[in-house]
């Protein structure tokens, strides 16, 4: 073995190493993660509908929970929004506007969420639906 192809070994070793070592492992859903998706009555009036975007976590490596929900009544999509918490055990929400929705017309909410570890990782998002 020559000098060149010994020290392209080398380099091949290192850099793969320095790869490995560079990219986190594969993300996978928290596995303490709740998400959910909520439609009901407004408080306000039986006549309108409000959404609610949520998500809890008892993961104790959780830096912060994020969760997005996407409303859409009639086909169109109407709002979107985020809430968050960096809080172990408290809700992530997010609510759509209220006395705006009316209970007569068929809706959905789309929800995703994503747990923030204090080690700089992220997990894959985490998926809920409803529909009205």
């Amino acid at each position: 073995m020559n000098k060149l192809s010994r020290n392209l070994g080398i380099l091949t070793v290192l850099g793969t190493v320095f790869v490995t070592s560079v990219l986190p492992a594969s993300a996978a859903i928290d596995p303490n993660v709740s998400t959910n998706a909520y439609i009901n009555y407004s408080q306000s009036s039986s006549t309108y509908v409000r959404g609610k975007a949520y998500a809890v976590t008892t993961n104790s490596n959780m830096q912060s929970l994020n969760v997005n929900g996407v409303f859409s009544q009639g086909g169109v999509q109407k709002e979107s929004g985020v809430g968050s918490t960096t809080t172990i055990g408290s809700e992530a929400a997010w609510y759509t506007k209220d006395l705006t929705y009316k209970a007569n017309v068929s809706c959905s909410l789309s929800v995703a969420s994503r747990t923030y570890y204090k080690n700089g990782t992220s997990s894959d998002q985490s998926y809920s639906n409803t529909t009205w």
